[in-house]
Parts: structure tokens; C-alpha cells; sequence
């Protein structure tokens, strides 16, 4: 019988443990974001709304207030796309700006011409790609244009800085694998 209460307490503590274990894996863990990828993501999408704001309205504005005027959909938009499952025009010009700005920090990082490819449709589905020639760095599908609209400025700088930080680690895991035999070793 004390073998039986001590078999049911180390299953009891088993199953605890492996309680806490799925409750620690589905709860997001927020990391610190590096001040040099997140600074140099700022840059470059202040350089691309730069870019779209042809009459220079807001040329003046320092970068947070840039990208809070020019780039962020407000909470009306968000309440709405979720609301009726529409995206707004303002959504649609966050997808490709977001990804084009994370390529062009991951090509000063690493030399690399890095390209990017984004879109979403109406209803929020869409997919982005960040690649260099034939390697795929970074994939991203679009379900109901999660996570997008971003009303937040930090929201939007940490998922652009992880973009970037995921492109960087494949590249070095891709650089390690070639090393030794070249592309061939990559094949079939």
C-alpha cells in the first residue's frame, strides 16, 4: 500500500511538472530588443516613409512621431478590420513597408542583397518573404492580418527587429552549413 501512495505522489508530482512546463511554453516571452537592430530598423523605415511622403508634411517630425503619424493604424482601424474582417488601405501599405525595412537592415548587417516580397488582400491573408538570390531567409504567412495593424510603435519596431534577428540566424546557420563543402553539401 506505501508503495502504491508513493507511485501516486510521484505521478502527481510528474503531472505538475509537466503542468507548469506546458503553462511556461504557452505563455510569450517578451525579450529585450537589441538597441542596434531596433535603432537601425527605426532609420530605415523612417527612410521609407520619407520616401512615400512626397510633399514633405512630415519631414520635421522626429522618428516616433513619423512613424506614429505616417505608418500606425489607429485603434478605429483595428477595432474595424476586426470587426468586419476587412483590411484598411493603411494596413495594406504597413505589410510591405514593415518587411522592406527589416531587408534593408539585414542587408547593412550582413553585405547581402536581401529582397523583400509582401502582400496582403482584403480580407488580411497574405504572405511575406525576405530572400537573397535562392535562399528563403524569412517567411511569414498572414492569417486575418495578424499581427498586423500595429497601433503601437514598440509592438511594430520588436516584430520588425525579430524579423531581422530570424534572417540573421538562418544566414549564419546557412554560412555554417556551406562552409566546409559549398552548396553541394546542401543538396538532396
Amino acid at each position: 500500500m506505501a508503495a502504491m501512495a508513493s507511485e501516486g505522489g510521484a505521478w502527481a508530482g510528474r503531472r505538475n511538472q509537466e503542468g507548469e512546463a506546458t503553462a511556461r511554453r504557452s505563455r510569450a516571452v517578451e525579450r529585450d530588443v537589441d538597441p542596434v537592430l531596433a535603432e537601425a530598423f527605426i532609420r530605415r523605415l523612417c527612410q521609407l516613409l520619407d520616401a512615400g511622403d512626397f510633399f514633405g508634411r512630415h519631414a520635421a517630425y522626429p522618428a516616433e512621431e513619423k512613424i506614429s503619424a505616417m505608418f500606425l493604424a489607429s485603434l478605429e482601424d483595428k477595432r474595424q478590420s476586426d470587426l468586419n474582417c476587412m483590411v484598411s488601405p493603411k494596413v495594406q501599405l504597413q505589410v510591405p513597408l514593415l518587411f522592406q525595412a527589416a531587408a534593408g537592415v539585414m542587408e547593412e548587417k550582413c553585405g547581402w542583397l536581401i529582397q523583400s516580397s509582401a502582400e496582403i488582400n482584403g480580407e488580411g491573408f497574405g504572405r511575406a518573404l525576405l530572400y537573397s538570390g535562392r535562399m528563403i531567409l524569412v517567411l511569414k504567412s498572414l492569417r486575418a492580418g495578424f499581427p498586423f495593424p500595429f497601433t503601437s510603435g514598440d509592438k511594430a519596431i520588436r516584430y520588425g527587429v525579430a524579423c531581422v534577428e530570424e534572417g540573421l540566424a538562418f544566414m549564419d546557420k546557412y554560412n555554417e552549413k556551406t562552409a566546409l563543402h559549398g552548396l553541394l553539401s546542401l543538396e538532396g
